[in-house]
């Protein structure tokens, strides 16, 4: 009986220890399922976090592609620093609102987008000609970097992670950009034209206000007429004008005699620019020298050459007129270029670009 008794103590002792034993190792596989699901959260993080682009340097990772070419954040970030302090964009002016109804911020950041991209373009279509640069403009890029990374404090550089490597990357694009893009504006050109200043006394057949201002019907186009006896009165105004002229007779003073100096002056153009009606005259007429009364639909004209070739305002003007047509070629060519090679627009990576505010980078136009 004590042995029995002893036996079923012992075994009662035995089931207690591996009921604890199991607790113990259900215990601990728990908490091994609990850190393994913490490391799964933790790894899951990280993988979301690498992707978002946090923890990588700005030269690793891609805000956008053009075409083929990766847009990395520390060129993004090196243009838009440039184009705000080079602009002077400062915190007000990103406070406004733009033309087109966005913010400062967007419109801003859009006009950045299209810079760079223009260039990504401009300098892939450069290499695909075979445009290459010249060793002393390499040399000159290498010249601009240093100047550019002396100008800009290493804090603002280190804190957006430009490094002189890309800004030599982005210098040389822009180098090639440029070449391509004067392979069509120089061929640009137009024809020599004088540029001459005339005096046009004005006999107008429609009612003017103070001002001179025509006077027109309601409709706003119609000009209101004089009457039929009133303008008789004009066309002999106009033919003893220009015999006083004849006679030696300054026109300004006869503008003022025959009380249309508000409608009538000096007047500077291209020769060919003044208008069917004075056109011809223009072309013609030399310094000192006017022409017959002019009859046309508002008035009865008598011009007087002032001055038949102002060559400086001639070059002016026509360098003007060859820009304008220079702009307009190249518009022409960049949509041509975007065709080429497919862009349409930028294929943005992540959410790096959303991220960005042209207001992290005005804090440094005062520094």
């Amino acid at each position: 009986m004590g042995t029995k008794r002893k036996s079923d103590q012992k075994t009662k002792k035995q089931l207690d220890k591996e009921q604890k034993s199991d607790k113990g190792k259900k215990r601990k596989e728990g908490i091994l399922f609990g850190a393994g699901i913490l490391l799964l959260i933790a790894v899951f993080a990280v993988i979301l976090w690498f992707l978002s682009g946090e923890g990588r340097s700005p030269s690793d990772t891609v805000v956008f592609k053009v075409g083929d070419e990766n847009v990395y954040l520390d060129e993004v970030n090196l243009c838009m620093l440039q184009n705000v302090v080079d602009l002077g964009i400062g915190e007000n002016a990103l406070d406004t609102t733009a033309e087109d109804g966005s913010s400062a911020d967007e419109y801003y950041k859009k006009e950045v987008l299209q810079l760079i991209m223009d260039y990504k373009v401009e300098a892939m279509i450069a290499e695909k000609q075979g445009i290459q640069l010249s060793k002393e403009e390499e040399e000159a890029i290498s010249e601009d970097v240093v100047k550019y990374l002396g100008q800009i404090s290493g804090r603002i550089l280190n804190d957006l992670g430009i490094e002189r490597d890309r800004v030599m990357e982005v210098y040389r694009e822009r180098y090639l950009a440029y070449k391509l893009e004067e392979s069509v504006t120089d061929t640009v050109e137009v024809e020599d034209q004088r540029y001459c200043t005339m005096y046009m006394l004005l006999f107008p057949k429609v009612q003017v206000d103070e001002d001179g201002n025509y006077l027109t019907e309601e409709d706003g186009q119609t000009p209101l007429l004089l009457s039929d006896e009133e303008i008789t009165q004009r066309k002999q105004q106009a033919e003893e004008a220009h015999q006083k002229l004849k006679d030696g007779a300054d026109i300004e003073e006869l503008a003022k005699e025959y009380g249309i100096e508000n409608v009538s002056g000096k007047q500077s153009n291209m020769a060919e620019s003044f208008g069917d009606d004075f056109t011809q005259y223009a072309k013609t007429l030399k310094k000192g020298e006017y022409s017959p009364v002019i009859d046309i639909a508002s008035c009865y004209a008598i011009v007087e050459m002032i001055e038949e070739d102002n060559k400086e305002l001639s070059e002016q003007v026509m360098e003007h007129y060859r820009l304008d047509m220079a702009e307009d070629a190249l518009k022409e060519k960049k949509e041509e270029w975007y065709n080429e090679l497919g862009v349409e627009e930028a294929t943005f990576v992540g959410n790096s670009w959303d991220k960005l505010s042209l207001y992290d980078f005005a804090k440094y136009v005062e520094e």
